[in-house]
């Protein structure tokens, strides 16, 4: 355990985790992925050949630190150049290592197995990877799966009212103002949708009462929404389960707001834009079938159920004195 410890400890010195991806909300534009921070740019150009570290008494070139990065995994390569000290991390575990291998415990029973898996899991990867994007496609394919299936590929352009509420009303907002409850705001927007389909003017509406104030200034209009859009799930059912001109059902999306969605127009994006989604889906639906092929022919034929019963763990034996 204490091992294990170790390790994850030198793991995360290393790299920290990486950020996750944000949730978007409807109302605010689609959010920009988070830049990685990069190293600060040297005064100057370095060549290959000038010293740029010194460990353990031995000093380093550009050129071969360079190399001892780039043998790392990729996730951890940004943080080893951004984070010099990051370095001492990598040359612990490689001196760790090199002693297990004096000490022959990479031919030793469990570890030369568990090296002998990670190897073939890593080929296993690769594999996969590299033979998934060479699997050739011809554009009379991608043309017809484009064509066969035209949901995947719909956008909408759609206006939003958005009407917030919060857990502890009493207490105003940041302008001052008092808040909705769930409730009330659940009655407020409600109210406002009978207006709409009585004939009042979504866009008129949305200006005068949505708390998306980025898209109230214009009307409600939020832009165009695709099924690939980072947007929460139930805001896209409630998008495609519409066709052009038509109103949503108050969509509640947590934590603190209800929707009204109308669509101005929903059409499909054009061939070109999404040739290269269409190319790897293609090319997924293939390696998927060729992948269920294989494992078909390495199917188990079960000849002695008894060897497979489950076994529980050692039990221990009561020692008598």
């Amino acid at each position: 355990m204490k091992s294990f410890a170790l390790t994850a400890l030198f793991i995360t010195s290393l790299c920290a985790q990486p950020p996750q991806p944000p949730k978007v909300t409807p109302g605010t534009p689609a959010p920009v992925a988070p830049v990685a921070p990069t190293p600060a740019a040297p005064a100057g150009k370095v060549s290959p050949d000038t010293v740029v570290v010194e460990i353990d008494g031995k000093k380093y070139t550009a050129a071969e630190v360079d190399k001892l990065i780039a043998g790392l995994p990729p996730q951890y390569q940004q943080a080893a150049h951004a984070n010099p000290q990051s370095l001492t991390t990598v040359f612990v575990m490689k001196r760790l290592a090199e002693d297990a291998e004096k000490a022959g415990l990479d031919k030793q029973t469990p570890f030369k197995e568990a090296l002998e898996f990670d190897r073939i899991q890593i080929l296993m990867r690769a594999q996969m990877t590299i033979h998934q994007n060479m699997i050739p496609v011809d554009k009379a394919t991608l043309e017809k799966f484009y064509q066969d299936n035209p949901d995947r590929f719909k956008q909408a352009k759609v206006r939003v009212i958005q009407i917030m509420f919060s857990p502890t009303p009493d207490k105003p907002g940041s302008d001052g103002k008092k808040m909705l409850s769930e409730a009330e705001a659940k009655a407020k927007i409600e109210d406002l949708r009978k207006k709409i389909l009585a004939g009042a003017d979504f866009a008129q509406l949305a200006t005068e009462n949505s708390d998306d104030k980025s898209s109230a200034v214009k009307g409600g209009d939020f832009g165009m929404i695709k099924r690939n859009s980072p947007y929460p799930e139930p805001i896209k059912a409630a998008v495609f389960s519409l066709k052009s001109g038509g109103l949503s059902e108050v969509v509640r999306q947590p934590p603190n707001s209800f929707y009204l969605i109308r669509v101005d127009d929903m059409s499909a994006q054009p061939y070109d834009d999404v040739s290269n989604e269409i190319i790897q889906a293609v090319r997924t639906e293939r390696f998927t079938e060729e992948m269920r092929k294989i494992q078909d022919q390495y199917k188990v034929k079960v000849e002695n159920p008894s060897y497979f019963t489950p076994q529980g763990p050692p039990q221990l034996q009561q020692v008598h004195q």
